[in-house]
């Protein structure tokens, strides 16, 4: 609905970034489906960190959705660069000023039980659902598994863990079986081959 009614607004005033400025509208999409935009830029960390931010604009820019995926593409962009699990708060060079993401990008986040965590469809609660299972797992499988299994909304959750797990462990980690059953799946590999053979 929130991707919809930019459209909408868009037709109307032909103004390219026509998301909504209602903080209810901060929902999780943005960071579900931002993985083609980090992997088309990096490893240009300023160009990330743009693309991200355009992908998120027909959300509630300022109030969330935004500066969530700003975050995300940051831990995101350390991840593919190598930088260790333990590090990516201590080395992280974003910093968000909403007070939610600012305590999120500290990872006091990480001592909550799994009681505390809910993987809803407000971004800063998916966010933080995700990052969570990366952190308290050791594999991308694992770490998938406990996103979904948290509930509510479990597809999103998992697909936004699915884009920081499978960049720290790699695609040769995805289970086999799980491929194997993947829906469109020689179209979703050329994609990502297009996307990583791009010219410079």
């Amino acid at each position: 609905m929130t991707v919809r009614s930019a459209l909408s607004e868009f037709e109307r005033t032909r103004e390219p970034f026509s998301g909504s400025t209602d903080p209810r509208s901060a929902g999780n999409g943005s960071l579900m489906r931002l993985a083609p935009a980090v992997l088309f830029a990096y490893p240009d960390r300023a160009a990330v960190m743009t693309y991200a931010a355009d992908s998120s604009r027909h959300h509630a820019w300022r109030t969330g959705s935004g500066t969530s995926c700003l975050l995300f593409a940051a831990l995101r962009g350390d991840v593919l660069a190598g930088v260790p699990k333990a590090q990516l708060f201590a080395r992280l060079q974003y910093q968000p000023s909403q007070p939610k993401l600012v305590e999120m990008a500290s990872g006091a986040f990480l001592d909550k039980t799994e009681g505390q965590i809910r993987g809803s469809g407000y971004c800063v609660e998916s966010l933080e659902a995700a990052l969570w299972c990366f952190f308290h797992t050791d594999s991308f499988e694992a770490a998938v598994l406990r996103a979904v299994n948290l509930g509510d909304d479990a597809d999103t959750t998992g697909a936004i863990v699915g884009q920081i797990a499978g960049a720290y462990y790699g695609v040769d980690a995805i289970p086999s079986h799980w491929l194997t059953r993947l829906a469109l799946r020689d179209d979703i590999a050329q994609m990502a081959y297009r996307l990583a053979e791009r010219p410079a």
